[in-house]
């Protein structure tokens, strides 16, 4: 048997080993670790522990490492669902979080011997795999409205497609940078899905049947278009459900 050259390493060997033990959840819990959208512990994080087959609700928050662990669970199978709660632009949201894996939105059943391990992140858009019928997605939907001729500026025709420039004014609701994009929608599929939750300046353009583009007015509300405007979101309800609990966002759009 090759032994350690040292003391030193002996208890190095013997830390990290204690260190490993201490790392794994009691038998017959959930537990993990929740990082933002940058990998960073995200502590306060909300995880739902949540009966596959009857009613009730356990809950746990993550601590200043991101790490949660629940209570003991009787011998029933759960889902583990994650929230995390923020304030952005004078609104508190309740952000759905994702699963570090697939297999982490399936339901489990405790393990007498071992815990269950269920890690989060945070992030802003992508399809949530959990989510039936109506398909859900970590971003939020924006529909494109057309004004009416009684109103400042002229409808767009419906057979012309409208292309809305998104740039970030200031963080996004995670903290990150964000980059400008472009979306298209016309009359017939006015909803655009998936936009991360962020604070934008928002231009539009016209794209005519022959190619050539011309500028819109843009808002969030009916009567005050303009060529650029500010864009945002509104929180949907607190924290539960498949989805991230943001509301449907409007941007109407004209002819000048």
């Amino acid at each position: 048997m090759n032994l350690p050259r040292s003391l030193p390493a002996l208890l190095c060997m013997i830390l990290g080993a204690a260190l490993a033990a201490s790392a794994k959840a009691p038998p017959a819990t959930v537990s993990g670790q929740v990082l933002d959208s940058q990998g960073r512990p995200l502590p306060g994080a909300l995880i739902w522990i949540k009966p596959a087959v009857t009613t009730g609700l356990l809950t746990a928050h993550a601590d200043g490492q991101g790490r949660y662990q629940s209570a003991k669970l009787p011998n029933v199978p759960y889902y583990a669902i994650g929230y995390f709660q923020t304030d952005y632009h004078g609104q508190t949201y309740c952000l759905r979080l994702a699963s570090e894996n697939p297999g982490g939105y399936d339901a489990f059943s405790p393990d007498p011997t071992a815990g269950i391990v269920r890690n989060f992140k945070l992030q802003l858009s992508g399809r949530i795999p959990d989510s039936s019928g109506y398909p859900a997605y970590f971003g939020s939907e924006v529909r494109l409205m057309w004004k009416g001729d009684y109103d400042a500026g002229t409808t767009v025709p419906a057979d012309s497609t409208v292309q809305a420039t998104f740039t970030p004014d200031g963080p996004l609701i995670d903290g990150s940078t964000g980059k400008a994009f472009t979306i298209s929608g016309n009359q017939s599929e006015p909803i655009i899905k998936d936009v991360p939750v962020g604070h934008y300046r928002v231009t539009a353009a016209e794209i005519h049947a022959d190619g050539h583009k011309s500028p819109l007015i843009v808002g969030q509300k009916d009567p005050t278009l303009a060529a650029s405007a500010t864009f945002d979101f509104q929180p949907s309800g607190g924290c539960g459900g498949a989805t991230s609990n943001v509301g449907r966002a409007f941007l109407y759009v004209a002819r000048p």
